[in-house]
């Protein structure tokens, strides 16, 4: 016997949560990790940890890459996917339908497969694992929405259009660029009909239900992200709806706070004094609001702002570790959640290559690889949050991104006159 569905509101933050199982003799301690196999997770804050010299760095930066490779290519589905809908909790995030685990796996599929462009141009194993899941997307039509109120499908259509832009990116996946490129036109045309009222992207209307989102819970860093995805599309030659990476921009403009933080979403812009609004509860999100902002060359967001953004992620970095495995989405300090820790840090490293080099960059290179190093789990993986059987997954994809940008980064900063910097 299943129970009924259950809402846990964190203030205006509406996280819903299930019930999979009908002992309700007991239930998750608050704080629990949940361990998806016998191999445990990296628990210990990166904090914690010793430091690495700075003339090991590279080193093990590329030997994290390498293992995160390995679990990669280990854990690919015999279809080409990673990820599934098992899940060995006791709740879990919201579904709504199981359209739901369609998009969920469709994005955690795309961003893993992203990860591994650039390392197949030289290791056959990554190759294979690229090709199996190239055409295994292909093979899928594109997510819905799973209903009126739930649509987590903006992460599929996100890292699709990504993928379909690095694809035809890649002139070693020649043999793939007419396929991706109308994925990507088909995905281009799906998120401006989805775009909300407000200009902006997310994955909840419960208030409003009518045929396009109406906006009212569009958040920053959907938003930020799908801008993104976009530029990246329209450099590979995509034509964008007039008006789609304006009016999400327009929408980000809005929840940008004068802290340096951004609003969690729309519904969250005029309550800044929430704690979830503080740089302690943005300093993740910010990151990717950040840089498509300098992207598009809005919001007055200069090279100063993003190097002065990361370090905000790294001055208040506790507060994000704390929710990282976390059970329960929010409970942490300003409401910090972990499911889009390696998120987060992916688009810090992102601020940081869009920098020039400069011994203030060098000592920011230098933490953010540090803490992507301290946290990869035995394993290989990285893991941030136990959506479903995603998880480790989707934040190993996310991982390996990051760290493809941050190794050619550290050149630069090994040797960094740190004390130049506060």
């Amino acid at each position: 016997m299943v129970d009924r569905a259950r809402a846990i509101i964190f203030g205006p933050l509406a996280i819903c949560a299930s019930v999979l199982t009908a002992s309700c003799g007991s239930s998750s301690k608050s704080g629990e990790i949940i361990r998806h196999n016998s191999i445990p997770n990296s628990v210990i804050a990166p904090s914690a940890k010793p430091a690495i010299p700075s003339a090991e760095i590279a080193r093990a930066a590329s030997e994290a890459f390498e293992r995160g490779l390995g679990w990669a290519i280990t854990n690919q589905r015999e279809n080409g996917n990673w990820g599934s809908l098992e899940s060995i909790r006791r709740r879990e995030i919201f579904l709504d339908t199981q359209a739901s685990h369609l998009a969920f796996q469709t994005a955690t599929t795309a961003i893993v497969t992203w990860a591994l462009i650039e390392p197949a141009r030289t290791d056959a194993r990554c190759r294979s694992a690229l090709e199996r899941g190239l055409k295994e997307l292909s093979s899928r039509k594109p997510p819905g929405r799973a209903s009126g109120k739930t649509f987590y499908s903006v992460w599929a259509h996100t890292y699709l259009i990504y993928l379909s832009a690095a694809v035809q990116a890649d002139s070693n996946l020649a043999a793939f660029h007419a396929s991706w490129k109308t994925i990507g036109e088909t995905e281009i045309a799906l998120v401006r009909r989805e775009q909300g009222a407000d200009g902006g992207w997310g994955y909840y209307d419960f208030n409003f239900i009518g045929e396009t989102p109406s906006g009212n819970e569009s958040t920053s860093f959907n938003t930020a992200a799908m801008i993104l995805a976009l530029k990246s599309a329209s450099a590979q030659g995509a034509v964008i709806p007039i008006g789609t990476i304006e009016d999400g921009t327009r929408a980000i403009l809005r929840m940008q706070l004068p802290s340096g933080a951004f609003a969690y979403g729309t519904y969250a812009e005029l309550t800044p004094r929430a704690d979830y609004n503080k740089v302690s509860g943005s300093s993740g999100r910010l990151q990717s609001c950040n840089v498509a902002l300098h992207t598009v060359g809005a919001g007055k967001v200069t090279n100063e702002t993003l190097l002065r953004g990361v370090q905000h992620l790294r001055d208040t970095h506790q507060y994000i570790e704390i929710g990282r495995g976390r059970v329960m989405p929010h409970e942490a300090f300003y409401r910090n959640s972990g499911y889009y820790y390696y998120f987060d840090h992916y688009y810090a490293a992102c601020a940081l290559a869009a920098v020039p080099p400069s011994a203030e960059r060098a000592e920011l290179v230098r933490w953010l690889t540090e803490v992507m190093v301290h946290d990869q789990n035995p394993d290989g993986s990285w893991f941030d949050y136990p959506l479903y059987g995603y998880g480790k997954a989707y934040a190993t994809g996310l991982g390996l991104l990051t760290m493809e940008i941050l190794i050619p980064l550290i050149d630069s900063a090994v040797g960094a006159n740190t004390s130049n910097v506060n």
